[in-house]
């Protein structure tokens, strides 16, 4: 990895590992305090379910980034897998290109959504949070996964990509990767 995405990428990982554990110990005080709160004193905060739903929407919106970068995202295998590694090599790439375009499109399209809902000016009413504030999540943790498909497709243009096989022991694949040959 070159000198400049490896800076890019400990920069992004200290992120994403600080704001999903953040957001998990939150998640986690938050919830504990509202069952605590609701099963022993019968009492609690309207905002703190809001609360700890965002909080874990917000660190598993992280971790998918992370996933990301480690090659963890749900995908098709199959055809990977009954066909050479050159002709898999172009699949990588395509399946990285056409996955940068649609998390750049929902980015986009969130900004369009956090504008809108910045014009209209309305707030949630258990949190009173605006709600601008809430769908700015869908443009930031898309931005994120932009950042991490543009890496992801640097490197396999370079030829420096990781492959993982998700679900599949090393013989399996290897065996697999015989009969492509």
């Amino acid at each position: 990895m070159s000198s400049l995405l490896g800076r890019i990428d400990r920069w992004l990982s200290a992120v994403e590992f600080v704001a999903t554990g953040g957001l998990i110990v939150l998640a986690l005080a938050i919830g504990t305090v509202q069952v605590v709160l609701r099963y022993v004193f019968n009492m609690g905060y309207p905002w703190s379910e809001e609360a700890f739903m965002l909080c874990t929407i917000t660190a598993m919106l992280f971790a998918g980034s992370r996933a990301v970068r480690e090659d963890k995202h749900v995908r098709v295998e199959l055809l990977p897998l009954l066909v050479s590694p050159p002709m898999r090599r172009v699949l990588r790439i395509a399946a990285h290109f056409v996955t940068l375009a649609l998390c750049a499109y929902f980015a986009y399209a969130g900004l369009l959504y956090v504008a809108f809902a910045y014009s209209i000016d309305t707030v949630s009413p258990a949190s009173g949070i605006p709600d601008w504030v809430v769908y700015s999540l869908v443009p930031l943790s898309m931005g994120l996964f932009v950042v991490r498909y543009v890496m992801r497709l640097v490197l396999a243009l370079r030829g420096e990509d990781i492959e993982t096989a998700h679900g599949l022991p090393a013989e399996t694949l290897a065996e697999l990767e015989g009969r492509a040959s």
